[in-house]
C-alpha cells in the first residue's frame, strides 16, 4: 500500500483550503491527520486520503475517542483520486458508521470503503463545495 499519495492528498487539500479567503487550517496536537478548521464556522477534521483503488481508509479508534472528548464540532474527511473528491462526514455520521457499519480490525482501525460502507454520504467534487457545506452546518 503506498500511503505516500494519501498524504499528498492530504497536505495539497490543507494547502488549498488555506488558499481561500477567510480560511485557515493548521494541524494539531490531537493527531497528525486532526486539522483545525478557522473559517465562518470553526470544527476539527480528521482527514485521510487514499489515491490508489481500493479506496479504503483506516480511522483510529482512540483518534476518535479524543474527537469525541472535544469541545469543537468535528468532522471526517476521505479524500480519494485528488485532494478535491472526497467525503464530508459529520461526527453523527461517523459515530453511526463505528457502531453499525464500519468493521473494526485488529490494529485498532475502523475499515470505511466507498460504496455501502459510506451510504448515507455524497462525494463532494471541489473546495469550494465543501467550503460551502462545513460552513454551512
Amino acid at each position: 500500500m503506498n500511503t505516500a499519495k494519501g498524504t499528498r492528498l492530504v497536505s495539497d487539500f490543507v494547502r488549498t483550503l488555506n488558499e481561500q479567503t477567510g480560511v485557515t487550517v493548521n494541524r494539531t496536537a490531537i493527531s497528525r491527520n486532526i486539522f483545525e478548521f478557522n473559517g465562518k464556522k470553526n470544527c476539527l477534521l480528521y482527514v485521510k486520503g487514499r489515491a490508489e483503488k481500493p479506496y479504503r481508509w483506516g480511522i483510529t479508534a482512540n483518534v476518535i475517542d479524543r474527537l469525541q472528548s472535544q469541545q469543537k464540532k468535528w468532522h471526517v474527511v476521505f479524500l480519494f483520486e485528488s485532494s478535491e473528491q472526497g467525503y464530508l462526514l459529520s461526527s453523527k455520521d461517523t459515530e453511526y458508521y463505528i457502531q453499525d457499519v464500519w468493521p473494526l480490525g485488529a490494529d485498532g482501525d475502523y475499515k470505511p470503503a466507498t460504496g455501502t460502507y459510506l451510504s448515507r454520504n455524497t462525494a463532494i467534487t471541489s473546495i469550494k463545495d465543501f467550503k460551502n457545506i462545513i460552513e454551512n452546518v
